[in-house]
């Protein structure tokens, strides 16, 4: 408040010199107004000298004591190294004030929110939502943005506000109004471009479908839309990514040891599947197969020849360099037109896989 009347103050000094113009009694008690500004004597000023050329800087300083009133009754005073102090073994804190009355909020790594004191005697402890596309939730998660007390898009009440990662593939904004326990989400997720990338590559659900059912949405949504960190593509390739993440995972030691695959129904608005029906096939007795690179792999598809449903059958990263690593030189039906011979070129050695398609057996040939 002291540094507030010393702008105020100095703000006279720029006053123009048209000011001698004005009524003693204005002036006089315009120069008390500011010496000792209350809301109650700007609107004193304002009521008296409503076209007064000084009502622009008593409107001003009648603001600015606003704002001070409503920050004093509606944000806590608590410091972010306070609230960490007496939270504990917490993501992270933050002070929140209600009623008038100070609260610590705690963030756990289970997203549980504690209430506590100033003093840091628990009040109370709530469980707020994972938002997750995992089927399990993540044990603990990773704090993205501290959280802090906003007022978004002009709104009347104060929110807490905080981002959060699920593990490598999710990324998540949040907004959360405690007095109504009330959470709002908005997710990314995809793909992490590198194992220690912050970086995702994939899409959001509320992204998608423009949900914006809510100013709360619409203002989260946008901050993942201006986050250089989250890299949006098509539906179509973030369901090629997630068919050829789920079958390297299914099947860690192909390109080894394996002696049996499991085959990925693909779905077939996934732009593999597209590809795969344009692509050359080599015909077997009830599907083709198609070989084609996509999304940073080579990939060999079966297409069904009754249903037309597209299979993964194999998976691997593309070539970089054919002089020195292995690539897919051809691939054929044997005569029983259900086994199909991968043959590989590496400098100038060959090999062979056979994988059966009706069995999905796999076998390693030199």
């Amino acid at each position: 408040m002291k540094t507030l009347r010393a702008i105020l103050l100095a703000g006279l000094l720029l006053l123009p010199l048209c000011l001698n113009a004005q009524s003693r009694a204005e002036k006089k008690l315009y120069g008390n107004t500011m010496k000792n500004p209350t809301i109650q004597a700007a609107d004193k000023f304002l009521k008296k000298y409503p076209k007064s050329i000084y009502v622009p800087k008593v409107q001003q300083m009648k603001d600015s004591l606003l704002y001070l009133e409503y920050v004093d009754a509606n944000f806590s005073k608590i410091t972010k190294e306070a609230a960490l102090s007496v939270a504990g073994p917490a993501m992270d804190a933050v002070g929140w004030k209600k009623d008038k009355v100070d609260h610590v909020l705690a963030l756990d790594k289970d997203l549980s929110l504690r209430f506590l004191t100033p003093e840091g005697n628990l009040e109370e402890v709530r469980r707020l939502d994972v938002y997750t596309m995992e089927d399990t939730p993540p044990d603990s998660l990773i704090l993205m943005s501290p959280m802090e007390v906003v007022t978004p898009f002009n709104a009347k009440r104060n929110y807490v506000y905080f981002a959060y990662r699920n593990g490598y593939k999710e990324y998540v904004e949040a907004l959360y109004v405690p007095e109504e326990d009330l959470l709002y989400q908005a997710l990314f997720y995809g793909n992490a471009l590198s194992a220690d990338s912050l970086k995702i590559e994939g899409q959001s659900p509320e992204m998608m479908e423009n949900v914006a059912s809510s100013a709360e949405m619409a203002w989260l949504v946008n901050k993942l839309r201006e986050n250089p960190g989250l890299v949006q593509i098509s539906k179509a390739d973030l369901l090629t990514d997630e068919s050829i993440r789920w079958w390297l995972e299914k099947n860690p030691k192909a390109e080894t040891t394996a002696t049996k695959l499991v085959f990925g129904r693909l779905d077939p608005e996934s732009s593999i599947a597209q590809a795969c029906q344009s692509a050359r096939k080599e015909r077997g007795k009830t599907s083709s197969v198609a070989q084609l690179d996509i999304r940073g792999y080579t990939v060999l598809c079966e297409v069904e020849r009754k249903s037309g449903d597209v299979n993964l059958i194999w998976c691997e990263p593309v070539c970089k360099d054919k002089r020195t690593d292995k690539y897919i030189r051809s691939i054929f039906f044997e005569n029983d037109g259900t086994t199909l011979d991968v043959v590989y070129y590496k400098g100038k050695t060959t090999f062979k896989l056979k994988i059966s398609l009706p069995s999905q057996k796999l076998g390693h040939f030199k």
